[in-house]
């Protein structure tokens, strides 16, 4: 008897591990376990072509995918976090999820080129009729709706951090050309709390200087707010002197490579950096280094005036 079912498979390139989202996601704490459930929600959307829904009207909610993936609710929302923020998933106000880039994995009929057009699309109908009510509008494009709806909560992210929160926000969207991360923007506040915005500008001044890409910032400022604490290092002072005193100290390590048999001293904990400091073009060191004083200067403006 013929088997007439069709049957779903996900199909993986033998890169797929080495892309930039899932290296920095399994290099995450509890990372494996994260990459365990993406994979897990990718089989599960497979039968409705990448759209994760308990049915045609049900949406699942955390706890339903803390079941169908077998780990906690709370390990479930931070991976579902997660993976909007690195844009793996996009979750609609339905609570319908969309896995993303899916179609380049599904194994079924018909070509890819015409699965992954036809998925877009779908994607973009189904936020039209959450914006829209059901219903097709002629004055506004689906495409500028949902803009609006990013400037919007752009603005309510910037509006609900403090004014030091904001400058560091700010500074790094200016310096880096676009906003943080939602895994940054959650960190901002507690590293402000504990360090101060000044040291927290400070620390991404010398990232974005050793050319940090957004995706490793967090982590690369983690590490130099660690070796500043080991060291007890409290003030810009102190970190300007310290960062000198490394410049320096280097350039002293420095070994050419064509000697044999030479001495080598064991370089400070600084160089443990996540990346080695490279050489940026003048004019940008300028204009970071112009942004980070008007930035003191006008923090110490705003200082003076709530004293008198």
């Amino acid at each position: 008897m013929a088997d007439n079912k069709r049957y779903y498979y996900l199909k993986l390139k033998e890169n797929f591990f080495d892309s930039d989202e899932m290296i920095l996601l399994e290099s995450m704490p509890d990372g494996y376990i994260y990459s365990n459930i993406l994979l897990k929600l990718y089989l599960r959307s497979l039968k409705h072509e990448g759209k994760l829904m308990f049915n045609d009207r049900i949406p699942f909610n955390s706890t339903m995918l803390a079941t169908i993936t077998r780990h906690s609710v709370g390990v479930v929302e931070k991976a579902v976090q997660i993976f909007c923020d690195l844009q793996l998933i996009d979750v609609l106000d339905n609570g319908a999820i969309y896995m993303s880039d899916i179609q380049s994995f599904i194994g079924k009929s018909s070509t890819e080129a015409d699965r992954k057009r036809d998925y877009r699309k779908k994607i973009e109908e189904a936020k039209k009729n959450l914006i829209t009510g059901g219903q097709m509008s002629d004055k506004t494009t689906p495409e500028l709706e949902l803009e609006k709806e990013l400037d919007i909560e752009k603005d309510i992210n910037i509006k609900s951090l403090d004014d030091d929160d904001v400058g560091v926000y700010e500074f790094i969207q200016k310096t880096w050309g676009k906003p943080p991360t939602g895994i940054l923007q959650g960190a901002l506040g507690s590293m402000i709390k504990n360090w101060g915005s000044d040291m927290i500008l400070f620390a991404f001044k010398l990232a974005f200087e050793n050319s940090v890409e957004m995706q490793g910032l967090k982590k690369y400022v983690e590490v130099i707010l660690k070796s500043w604490a080991n060291r007890g290092i409290k003030t810009i002072g102190d970190a300007e002197k310290d960062q000198e005193a490394f410049k320096n100290k280097k350039k002293q390590n420095y070994v050419p490579k064509r000697q044999n048999n030479v001495r080598r001293e064991t370089l400070p904990d600084w160089v443990n950096q996540p990346k080695e400091e490279k050489t940026i073009d003048p004019q940008q060191k300028a204009e970071i280094d112009a942004r980070f004083e008007a930035y003191l200067a006008q923090k110490a403006q705003k200082e003076k005036e709530d004293d008198c």
